[in-house]
């Protein structure tokens, strides 16, 4: 009888232990809930990329005081929802923080522009009011895509990721850097598992 029950016990083990998933970066680096995007990789990429721009010597040279501007973006060639714009502004404001660039806050300019016509009116003091035509353009422009490529198999998802981003001088259109992350995470399905 005890030797049906331990038989029982390790064949239900066995089944529980085919049935679950193993979900791992292709690095295997992090503990992660799938194969699609997810925050960890967002952690990655705005730290790599925002290193990569504070350590570009040519491009703190030529651009010292430039200002800068944000695509609205980063171009999602994803099959999946990816909030592009968090990893720009991430990405932005480490750059900010470590003072690697000044920008142009391109969300805040339709406010300014009520704020400024506001105070043209009798209701504001002429002498306390910020002076029309003192907005200062933007230089360079950070902009990006990211992409994947997804392969399926009935044990394997592989979804590989890959983000690319540009600063584009706005007066001539020459990228004046770029770098790329990629990262690839994969999801195994167990054998019992469907």
């Amino acid at each position: 009888m005890k030797l049906r029950w331990k038989l029982a016990f390790i064949l239900v083990f066995l089944f529980t232990l085919g049935c679950g998933r193993t979900i791992r970066t292709a690095t295997d680096v992090d503990t992660i809930t799938g194969s699609d995007w997810s925050a960890s990789d967002l952690k990655r990429v705005s730290n790599k990329m925002a290193s990569s721009i504070s350590q570009s010597r040519p491009l703190r040279e030529r651009y010292p005081e430039a200002r800068w501007v944000l695509a609205k973006n980063l171009r999602n060639n994803t099959d999946e929802h990816i909030n592009t714009r968090l990893i720009m502004e991430k990405i932005r404001t480490q750059i900010i923080n470590n003072g690697t660039a000044i920008f142009i806050d391109d969300q805040a300019l339709d406010d300014i522009l009520k704020q400024l016509r506001m105070t043209t009116s009798d209701l504001y003091d002429p002498t306390k009011i910020p002076q029309i035509g003192k907005l200062s353009g933007a230089k360079l422009i950070l902009r990006g895509t990211i992409s994947n490529i997804r392969q399926k198999t009935d044990r394997v998802d592989v979804n590989s990721f890959n983000i690319t981003l540009q600063i584009v001088d706005m007066e001539t259109g020459e990228i004046r850097w770029t770098d790329e992350a990629d990262i690839a995470r994969i999801t195994e399905k167990g054998y019992f598992r469907s």
